[in-house]
């Protein structure tokens, strides 16, 4: 079953078409999937205290990029 617009943007923050935009971003390729994830953790880090639902989304959005290379992969 697809995600609809709605439920990426509450559980991510943002569409889908968003996401793929960052996956294919070419600044987010030069340190590979790792170097993003990591990014997106920080952020996640600076969230938690006074944005958690926004920390929630940023975790989410690391997930994604972990989901998506492990599909890749195999």
């Amino acid at each position: 079953m697809a995600m609809t617009d709605e439920q990426y943007l509450s559980m991510y923050g943002v569409t889908k078409e968003d996401m793929e935009a960052m996956m294919d971003d070419p600044m987010n390729q030069i340190g590979g999937y790792y170097m993003l994830t990591m990014s997106i953790l920080s952020d996640a880090q600076e969230c938690i205290a006074y944005k958690p639902d926004t920390a929630r989304q940023y975790i989410n959005k690391a997930k994604y990029v972990i989901r998506r290379e492990m599909k890749n992969e195999y």
